[in-house]
C-alpha cells in the first residue's frame, strides 16, 4: 500500500512538472520583441528576436557603396533594416534614384511590378504566389538626406501575418 501511494505521488509529482513546464513554456513567446539603434544610431526599431548585422559592398544607381543590414530571424521570415550612406557629392536627384533604384530591386526579387506608393518611402507590399513555397514582403525605402533605409518583413505567406509584419513595420522611427 506505502509503496503504491509512492508510485502515485511520483507519478502525479512528473504529471504537475510537466504542466508546469509546458505552462512556462507558454510565457515565453515565439517573438520577443526588443528595440534597437539601427543604421549607425539615425533610427530605432522593434526585432523579434536578437539580429546580427553584417556588412556588404553593394553598387545602387552606379555609386557603389557599403550595405550594412541588421536582420533577425524566426522560422523562415525575416526582419531587416539595411542603410548606405550614399557619397556627400551626390545630387538630390542621385539620391532618389538611388532610391528607386532599391525599391525596384525588392520588386524584381517578388517578380512583381512597383507599387506607386513604394517610391514616396510609404510602406508596400509585394506577393510572389508562385513561389514554392509562396512569399510575401512588407517592406520600406526611405530616403533621408543622403541615407537610403531598407526595412523589410519577408517570409512564407503562411508563417509571416499581417499582424505581425505590420508591428514591425510601425516599430521603425527616424530619430
Amino acid at each position: 500500500m506505502l509503496s503504491n501511494l509512492l508510485h502515485q505521488r511520483r507519478l502525479f509529482g512528473g504529471l504537475f512538472l510537466l504542466i508546469l513546464v509546458g505552462g512556462l513554456s507558454a510565457c515565453y513567446p515565439k517573438y520577443n520583441w526588443r528595440e534597437l539603434s539601427v543604421a549607425d544610431g539615425l533610427a530605432v526599431a522593434a526585432f523579434p528576436a536578437r539580429p546580427d548585422t553584417a556588412q556588404r559592398e553593394i553598387v545602387l544607381n552606379d555609386m557603389k557603396l557599403t550595405f550594412e543590414l541588421t536582420s533577425a530571424t524566426i522560422d523562415k521570415t525575416v526582419f531587416s533594416i539595411g542603410y548606405s550612406q550614399l557619397p556627400m557629392e551626390s545630387t538630390p536627384a542621385q539620391r532618389q534614384e538611388a532610391q528607386r533604384a532599391m525599391v525596384s530591386s525588392l520588386a524584381s526579387a517578388m517578380s512583381q511590378p512597383v507599387p506607386d506608393e513604394a517610391f514616396a518611402g510609404e510602406a508596400f507590399v509585394l506577393r510572389s504566389p508562385d513561389a514554392s513555397p509562396p512569399l510575401v514582403m512588407h517592406a520600406r525605402v526611405v530616403l533621408y538626406y543622403d541615407v537610403v533605409i531598407r526595412q523589410i518583413a519577408a517570409g512564407p505567406i503562411n508563417e509571416l501575418t499581417s499582424d505581425i509584419a505590420q508591428e514591425f513595420m510601425r516599430s521603425f522611427k527616424i530619430r
